[in-house]
């Protein structure tokens, strides 16, 4: 556990029931901060398409909402509760004069670095998503495609490191995605090529928005 309740002394304890969005991202940051003695709360940020992505959990003992104390003017994130939980509501006050300690200060860097390394795993996450969805979308619109009604087709590829121009990302995370559509059927390679199924590259495609 990284922070108490003698961490702040005179702070106010609160209550909120299960769904409670205690933070909206977006909204004037304001001059609290809080921590959690008891229960679970879920960080979400929202994407560019509108719908919400969880970044991580919190757990009794750690803090949210510290942003707004060190001059971020807007919430970053929203945070809910996903039970329901007991929070330490922190002021500035309080806060200025806990960081003066430095064994608090060092304890709060920690903590920026763990949600640092839990955010980027969320941002490689989605990042692989689309970049499948950008290779789905190419295959799906070869021009061998054209006058064939057939569920597959058989073509030569460009290069990885070609795809990966086209595609904008690394020549790695190609070759990761082509390795998983061989190993789930979706393309097979031949000695003349590659063989892709439409039926399954669109059912892939499918599944992969609903779970957005």
């Amino acid at each position: 556990m990284m922070f108490s309740a003698s961490d702040f002394p005179n702070a106010n304890t609160i209550h909120v029931k299960k769904g409670t969005c205690v933070i909206y991202e977006g909204d004037a940051a304001g001059n609290t901060a809080y921590l959690i003695l008891s229960g679970v709360m879920e960080v979400l940020t929202e994407c560019i398409d509108g719908t919400q992505t969880s970044l991580y959990k919190l757990k009794e003992g750690d803090l949210f909402g510290e942003l707004a104390l060190m001059d971020v003017h807007t919430r970053t994130a929203s945070v809910y509760a996903i039970e329901n939980t007991a929070l330490l509501k922190i002021n500035r006050a309080t806060w200025d004069a806990c960081i003066q300690d430095y064994d608090f200060l060092m304890r709060v860097n920690t903590m920026f670095l763990h949600r640092y390394l839990e955010t980027t795993k969320v941002v490689r996450r989605l990042g692989q998503s689309s970049v499948l969805h950008r290779l789905g979308v190419y295959l799906l619109t070869l021009p061998e495609w054209q006058n064939n009604a057939c569920d597959e087709i058989n073509v030569i590829l460009p290069s990885q490191a070609q795809l990966a121009r086209l595609l904008n990302c690394t020549r790695e995370r190609v070759s990761k995605i082509m390795r998983e559509l061989y190993q789930t059927g979706i393309m097979q390679k031949h000695d003349h090529g590659i063989t892709i199924s439409k039926t399954k590259l669109t059912d892939t495609l499918m599944d992969m928005n609903t779970d957005k």
